[in-house]
């Protein structure tokens, strides 16, 4: 008897399977009688269901169930049976769900293998990101981003999926933003610097929320010909980003060395960021981004924002893409239709300014400036650091790298003076900062201090002296390796230049 009762059991779960319920609040008209639910009424659907029935083999079964226990199966054409009413973010992701993805999964599968698999290939270019120091450490900004990411997305997906947004902000000069299939988005700080309203920071967040929650990475995947196995791509991925390590060090440090640190993003992003948002599906089609587009007006509408407000972005990063002569890398390529189009269909583009989000960003808006004067990008490192200082919240650096590129592309009395007096503001925040030193020297030359200049080399050297002896206990790091390289430049600099200045 126990054995008939435990083989009836088993039976039974074998029949049942699996079934997980969520709860849900969406009110919606019925466009076209759906068995007893009839044209013009008023439902309200309570809960959606994902079943696994193992009678004989597996099959999904995915459908909503109104408040009065009607159930409606899920298919691709629900949009033309029902419009959906929200009034909150979360019932406003769960109809996109319901109405964009779960026909997609009844189809396909959840395909638990596949996902986990781009889950871990995210995580491991993220690992490496981070590994090479190229993550923002702004705890603040990144806190402030969570305030806004807690407003846009939903606090769960009802399709099941464990992921959960998350930020990074990422060294990087490249006007770009992307969300991995884990849900880890990736903010470059060229992208920060060229907004300026939390309102367009808002959409860029809503659109890149939207890719991750319409599923869009994992479709693209399923389209692609064939997938190489996940140890073969980083192998083969390995070989090719023994660059960086040698570029990044400049990253990390505390000096300028033009050219050093851009390189770097520069081959980070060519050998392994391309490659692996290839790999991830990310690569998203013309309709792809403007349904993100169009999510992102949405979300923009629902939590109060100005409406216009990615309008506005995708205006500012396609006039920075012009002054950067680099344009046709993003407005020609399909993965981003061409941004005029998606200005126009997205709103009306504006010319306001938060000081307040200026201020938010101050550190992103310097990381930025610094990498474009490593470029030589002296035009356009000016009007970033000027931000900072005109906005009350400019650090040492961006007193140094403004008088830096004043001595680059002026030279009048007035301006050589300008670029001291930035000097001396530097000094009263930060008189430690090494990279003060030979700007002031540079300075005081143009203006034919001499004897004040051999004394600023004279103090500058002992500074060098000081910072080798300190580099030379610890050399065994790579990093420091680079800093000793540095330094000893420098100090070779000071030396020629005090027998040169004292024969004058």
């Amino acid at each position: 008897m126990k054995k008939f009762l435990l083989l009836t059991l088993l039976s039974c779960v074998c029949t049942m399977g699996f079934a997980q319920t969520y709860p849900l609040n969406i009110e919606a008209t019925v466009l076209r009688d759906n068995g007893r639910l009839k044209k013009g009424q008023t439902v309200v659907f309570g809960s959606f269901t994902h079943e696994t029935v193992s009678d004989p083999t597996p099959v999904e079964q995915f459908y909503i169930t109104t408040s009065n226990g009607e159930r409606v199966d899920i298919m691709s054409n629900l949009n033309d049976y029902f419009m959906f009413k929200y009034d909150d973010i979360q019932c406003f992701w769960d109809a996109q769900i319901i109405t964009n993805v779960l026909h997609t999964l009844k189809s396909k599968g959840v395909q638990y293998g596949l996902r986990r698999e781009m889950e871990e290939d995210a995580l491991e270019y993220i690992n490496r990101v981070d590994s090479y120091g190229l993550i923002l450490n702004d705890p603040y900004l990144e806190n402030y981003i969570y305030s806004l990411i807690a407003k846009i997305s939903p606090q769960q997906l009802i399709d099941g999926r464990p992921g959960n947004v998350n930020v990074i902000i990422q060294h990087n000069p490249r006007i770009n933003a992307c969300c991995y299939p884990n849900g880890t988005i990736v903010l470059n700080t060229g992208l920060l610097s060229v907004l300026h309203s939390e309102d367009e920071l808002v959409a860029i967040l809503a659109h890149e929320i939207a890719h991750f929650i319409l599923d869009h990475s994992v479709q693209n995947v399923n389209k692609a010909e064939q997938r190489q196995r996940r140890a073969e791509f980083w192998a083969a991925m390995a070989t090719g980003i023994t660059a960086v390590a040698e570029g990044v060090a400049a990253v990390k440090n505390n000096y300028y060395v033009p050219g050093a640190a851009t390189l770097s993003m520069a081959v980070l992003s060519t050998s392994i960021g391309s490659q692996v948002v290839k790999r991830l599906g990310m690569q998203y089609n013309h309709e792809q981004e403007k349904e993100a587009d169009n999510m992102a007006i949405q979300v923009l509408c629902i939590l109060g924002y100005d409406v216009n407000a990615l309008s506005t972005a995708l205006s500012r990063m396609e006039r920075e893409y012009v002054v950067e002569r680099n344009n046709a890398m993003y407005v020609n390529s399909f993965s981003h239709p061409a941004l005029v189009d998606r200005i126009n269909n997205t709103g009306t583009p504006s010319s306001n300014v938060s000081v307040d989000f200026e201020r938010m960003v101050s550190f992103a808006i310097t990381d930025v400036a610094r990498m474009k004067y490593e470029d030589r990008r002296f035009r356009q490192c000016l009007p970033l650091v000027s931000q900072n200082i005109k906005n009350g919240v400019a650090q040492a650096d961006d007193y140094i790298l403004k008088s830096n590129c004043i001595l680059a592309t002026q030279n009048t009395t007035e301006s050589n003076l300008e670029a001291l007096e930035l000097i001396n503001k530097a000094k009263m925040i930060d008189s430690e900062n090494i990279n003060i030193c030979k700007t002031e020297i540079i300075a005081t030359l143009r203006l034919n201090r001499i004897s004040e200049a051999i004394t600023l080399l004279q103090e500058y050297n002992t500074k060098i002296e000081k910072m080798v002896d300190e580099m030379k206990e610890i050399r065994s790091d790579e990093t420091w390796d680079a800093y000793l390289q540095y330094v000893t430049s420098e100090r070779s600099w000071v030396s020629k230049m005090l027998v040169k200045l004292k024969g004058m």
